[in-house]
């Protein structure tokens, strides 16, 4: 299987003299997969994301994306922040279609408006192309963001705590949402996340980091069939990988290296 992300022995210190933010730092998503970072505030997770798209640079290690140093264009490669960052000037159509615009140098096309208007049907928010994002719940809003994210084709998402704002039926409304779009798509994705429950029911692996210095702690695979639905948060294999990944976390407090 294609391992399209691979992060390599990889540190990053923001100050010569401070300690690493990042120390070390191995990890690798296989091509399909589903994968959630987990860890206390400040341990380097978002860092991370930044890192593997290209808007940071190691101090040390190596990443590839697709099997290349060179880090993808929008095409290939998009990133779903918390905020939707959705511009609020332009309707929701167009939000959608800015990265098709930046690919082709700002051209406007009927195939570029067909393919929006798919990626909202993929988040299921078919009739509101016009709207602004003013105009939008913050889950609406969120939904944007993700089909302006899928609009490319992009092969992999990196997703940073994209749902953390959101009030708890929503988000897991949009849980709901993910499985269906994963389904269709076929897309690899990174999420971060401090839900350990919304990582568990979303990914294949969660991968576990420290802090002082960020670093992986372990992973826990779930081996759980897709698609997933919201009764299986009550049950007992559901409650003991939930208990896992809580383990490997209370390893990582305090800073403790052993």
């Amino acid at each position: 299987m294609q391992k399209l992300i691979q992060v390599n022995n990889v540190t990053l210190a923001f100050s010569p003299d401070g300690p690493p933010e990042l120390d070390g730092v191995n990890l690798s998503v296989n091509e399909g997969e589903f994968v959630c970072l987990v860890g206390p505030s400040g341990c380097g997770k978002s860092t991370l994301l930044r890192l593997i798209s290209g808007v940071l640079t190691p101090d040390s290690g190596e990443i590839k994306v697709f099997g290349l140093k060179e880090i993808p264009g929008w095409a290939q490669l998009s990133f779903v922040p918390q905020d939707s960052l959705l511009l609020p000037w332009r309707t929701v159509l167009d939000n959608i279609m800015l990265p098709l615009e930046l690919n082709k140098k700002g051209e406007k096309s009927g195939v570029s408006i067909n393919k929006a208007r798919a990626a909202l049907n993929l988040v299921n928010l078919a009739g509101v192309e016009d709207k602004y994002p003013h105009q939008l719940s913050g889950g609406m809003r969120q939904r944007v963001a993700l089909a302006r994210a899928l609009v490319g084709e992009a092969r992999v998402l990196l997703l940073d705590e994209p749902f953390a704002a959101l009030d708890a039926l929503t988000r897991s409304q949009l849980h709901l949402e993910m499985m269906k779009i994963r389904k269709q798509t076929k897309f690899t994705g990174l999420m971060v996340t401090h839900n350990i429950f919304e990582a568990v029911f979303l990914s294949d692996r969660v991968l576990v980091m420290g802090e002082k210095p960020g670093r992986i702690l372990g992973e826990v695979h779930i081996k759980l069939e897709y698609p997933r639905n919201l009764k299986l948060i009550s049950t007992p294999i559901f409650a003991s990988l939930v208990g896992a990944v809580q383990e490997l976390l209370e390893q990582g407090w305090g800073g403790n290296n052993e």
